[in-house]
């Protein structure tokens, strides 16, 4: 029966969140990540520590670098589970008996600090995440994440174009501020098939100074739809079909991507994203240490002025949980690319 529900919740969830979504293609406030599937954690909080192990990576991006003050991104992300031996290198020596979980190894924690720079705004923050993952029959995972954040927000107007100058905002010429956030989501995943979906910046917080709150400037709730399946085609290569559909109340953006895997170690993949950008991408894995890239190209009318986006990824996966751990967490072609 369990089986039964686990099914119906991949199955549905995504059409019936896509269905619900408003299409415009207006400005979202939150960066992109072209190769969020490497590091799911950064769009979903119920994916911290959602495979047993430790994952620390660091994510850089540059956008439109054609452009003089080109939206740039920072991200140092780690998440682990709360399991014995969750930080030992895959190369040592760990116990091998299987045993069952129990009630604090399904706790997974993790968090951030990020920069992101998008012409006259900057935002510097941290997250800190919580998540709790179930499992269903040995076969499926059910996990919910919850995320409190915190950044600070500055805006340099000196180099804007102001049309109204009466604006109170901008005027300030260089303003900081602080805000406060949450973030959640729902993830569920098992024999290759997973789907989550997430919400960020949950408050919608006005921006105020001392006591003037400016009604018209205030953060957009974002949504996030994330769904895929890995096709083992022969013991050597796999397919990864998946799609990520972003919203807010004005925006609604949809990435396509098909990645290929030989030997596990090696990737290699594209990216169609529905505002008019192709996004390729490669990486490998060596031992513990993996690294991908991401080169994304713009479509539209703008693609001979703003020049393509890079996106570098690098990171370290601590933990081997083919020979350590709870048998509901022994691996199969889910943990591939993840």
């Amino acid at each position: 029966m369990r089986k039964i529900i686990m099914r119906k919740i991949i199955l549905y969830i995504i059409p019936a969140f896509i269905l619900g979504l408003p299409v415009s293609l207006q400005a979202q406030q939150t960066p992109m990540i072209s190769q969020y599937m490497m590091n799911k954690f950064l769009v979903n909080p119920a994916l911290a520590g959602v495979k047993g192990y430790t994952n620390i990576s660091f994510t850089a991006r540059q956008q439109y670098s054609m452009l003089e003050n080109e939206p740039q991104t920072f991200i140092l992300s780690g998440d682990t589970r709360l399991l014995e031996d969750s930080w030992i290198r895959r190369k040592q020596k760990v116990e091998k008996k299987a045993k069952n979980a129990s009630r604090n190894k399904n706790i997974g924690i993790g968090g951030y600090f990020f920069n992101d720079r998008n012409g006259i705004t900057n935002r510097t923050g941290l997250q800190f995440t919580y998540a709790y993952h179930i499992n269903f029959d040995n076969q499926y995972q059910l996990s919910f994440g919850l995320s409190v954040i915190g950044y600070q927000f500055k805006l340099d107007a000196r180099n804007a174009l102001i049309y109204s100058t009466n604006d109170p905002l901008l005027n300030n010429h260089k303003t900081t501020f602080f805000v406060p956030d949450a973030n959640a989501g729902i993830y569920v995943s098992g024999k290759g098939l997973y789907a989550g979906l997430s919400a960020s910046q949950l408050f919608g917080s006005y921006i105020k100074l001392g006591q003037n709150k400016f009604e018209n400037y205030k953060t957009l709730r974002h949504f996030y739809l994330v769904g895929g399946y890995k096709w083992l085609v022969s013991h050597a290569v796999v397919l990864e079909p998946s799609l990520l559909a972003r919203s807010t109340v004005d925006a609604f953006v949809m990435d396509a991507t098909l990645r290929l895997f030989y030997q596990t170690d090696y990737w290699i993949g594209a990216t169609y994203r529905t505002n008019k950008t192709l996004a390729l991408m490669a990486g490998f894995m060596v031992d513990d240490v993996y690294l991908g890239y991401a080169y994304d190209a713009t479509l539209g009318a703008i693609q001979n002025y703003s020049g393509g986006s890079h996106e570098l990824m690098v990171g370290i996966r601590l933990g081997d949980n083919s020979t350590r751990r709870s048998r509901w967490l022994r691996p199969d072609v889910s943990e591939i690319g993840e």
